[in-house]
């Protein structure tokens, strides 16, 4: 026996799977809501699966972060290069006339390396390596450096370093680095 009078209305929860032939997924999904709010029993609707919508969007922005991060690395890449060109530059004219007799028994140390490349920033930073940043500053103020890597920010093209003899923490842009060399 029923007790529930005629004018009282009840709501009911169904869980479907539908299959709507359609061309697209944005047209099988139009074509669904259509049937949906055409009647006016259903009361109220969730989809919660089979939307496709934004695919294209979402492999455009992907593209689009793959080919920044390709072109920073090529720009980190060129500037090492270029550090180590003016660097190899700088000690060639540096070095004594080789016409010039020299003493064979003279013993140079070896020398640091000039730069530091991102797969030994990202070493220095895992292993807490101590390295010296020559700084070029505005003004023409040059910092040198010692300090232990924090941070690299290859897409924003930044180092962050903790400075031990004053205790603080620096960032510095890429080109704002003259030299970077472990110790």
């Amino acid at each position: 026996m029923n007790n529930k009078t005629p004018q009282e209305r009840s709501g009911f929860l169904f869980n479907v799977d539908i299959l709507i032939d359609g061309s697209t997924n944005a047209q099988a999904l139009q074509t669904l809501l259509a049937l949906l709010n055409a009647s006016d029993k259903v009361v109220d609707l969730r989809i919660n699966s089979g939307i496709e919508l934004g695919k294209g969007i979402e492999a455009a922005l992907a593209n689009l972060k793959t080919n920044y991060l390709e072109k920073s690395r090529a720009g980190l890449s060129a500037a090492t290069k270029n550090l180590q060109l003016q660097k190899t530059s700088a000690s060639a004219a540096s070095q004594p006339d080789l016409k010039a007799p020299s003493n064979p028994t003279t013993k140079t140390a070896a020398q640091p390396a000039s730069y530091l490349t991102p797969d030994d920033i990202r070493d220095s930073i895992n292993k807490n390596r101590l390295v010296r940043l020559i700084v070029n500053k505005p003004g023409g103020n040059r910092l040198s450096i010692p300090c232990r890597i924090i941070n690299f920010d290859e897409s924003g093209q930044r180092l962050s370093v903790y400075h031990v003899d004053e205790k603080q923490v620096y960032s510095f842009s890429l080109n704002e680095i003259d030299e970077l060399s472990g110790q």
